[in-house]
């Protein structure tokens, strides 16, 4: 909370051009409870490590988030937001902190903290009321590294009747003590991705949309401090293809990431399946997660859900997730079944 009231503090005495007009603020939490049903563990958040057991919880998915876009001049906007997150004890993080040069109506730079976008969900994962699930399929989203420190260049036209974004992006992240990494092998890691560089294209209409994404960098890791990988190139691909027929929706996704020199090969896919009933949206989905050598990590994951709007800006959800760790010797936590009962409110 400290963090919050001071980034307020800093907006609030911006010299010269900023007033309280020229500040908006918004913000959305997801509370989630949840229990094992089967099995001794369930990974619900890879990144932030969020685990379920057999005891009720409230922590592993509950997230509260508040956004501040500060106007600094005409052309220029100030962008941040700030995260607590149950899997992190709701210690306060600043996910975004960025400013934003409008050049035109269809071209922006923005300079800063972003989150990394390697998959459809990454820029609102967060955001539970912008998706059906109580999160996003987590055999599909189980990378260590969430966010990067760069610059990115936004060109967004539209193109007959297709509404068109293509993003070039390049940075660097530095995680001393990787969560995701450090808890699945109980030993310090230390990861840094450098000379990020990537590409996301997207093109929609009402009924389809389809989105594309590549990123190169180089893997620096320190496992309890001793160099393991310096300098190593890795390669993640991407492609999301949905479809919205009528009240039926079609999403899927399907991820690649290769590091050919220590001859790792992890292949990531979801497909999901709902349909609108008023304010009913029932769903179904199945995740999958298959790595080659040296590991054999192979997890997938079938889940049922349904999702009730209440009014505009609030949801009621509940899902079961049952998944299969098939591996033999890299086993993430075993086989287990969920239920998960959440409320997602944007404000």
């Amino acid at each position: 909370m400290g963090k919050i009231l001071l980034l307020i503090a800093f907006i609030a005495y911006l010299p010269g051009q900023v007033s309280a007009t020229d500040t908006k603020v918004t913000g959305f939490a997801s509370m989630v409870a949840g229990a094992m049903t089967a099995g001794d563990q369930f990974l619900a958040d890879y990144p932030n490590t969020g685990v379920y057991d057999k005891d009720l919880s409230f922590s592993p998915d509950t997230t509260i988030g508040v956004q501040l876009k500060t106007r600094l001049f005409d052309d220029y906007q100030f962008v941040t937001q700030l995260l607590s997150r149950g899997a992190n004890d709701f210690e306060t993080d600043i996910d975004w902190a960025y400013i934003n040069y409008t050049v035109n109506s269809e071209i922006s730079l923005q300079i800063g903290r972003k989150r990394l976008p390697l998959y459809y969900y990454s820029d609102f994962y967060e955001l539970g009321f912008a998706y059906y699930w109580i999160r996003p399929p987590s055999d599909n989203y189980t990378w260590q590294i969430s966010n990067y420190n760069g610059a990115s260049l936004f060109y967004e036209p539209e193109i007959g009747n297709w509404d068109a974004l293509f993003n070039l992006y390049l940075g660097r992240e530095d995680d001393d003590n990787n969560k995701l990494l450090t808890f699945l092998n109980n030993t310090p890691y230390h990861e840094s991705w450098r000379n990020i560089i990537g590409f996301v294209s997207e093109l929609s209409n009402d009924a389809f949309e389809t989105r594309l994404t590549l990123m190169s960098s180089q893997l620096h890791r320190e496992v309890n401090n001793v160099v393991q990988s310096d300098g190593v190139a890795q390669m993640f691909y991407g492609i999301s293809i949905n479809m919205y027929l009528g009240n039926a929706v079609i999403l899927s996704e399907f991820n690649r990431y290769e590091r050919a020199a220590d001859n790792v090969f992890d292949s990531t896919y979801m497909l999901s399946f709902a349909y609108r009933f008023d304010k009913l949206t029932p769903h179904i989905t199945y995740s999958e997660f298959k790595q080659q050598s040296p590991g054999d990590e192979y997890h997938f994951t079938y889940s049922l859900g349904l999702r009730k709007d209440l009014n505009p800006s609030t949801a009621l959800k509940i899902q079961f997730d049952k998944t299969t760790d098939d591996a033999t010797t890299a086993n993430i936590v075993g086989d287990g079944e969920l239920l998960s009962v959440g409320f997602d409110i944007v404000f």
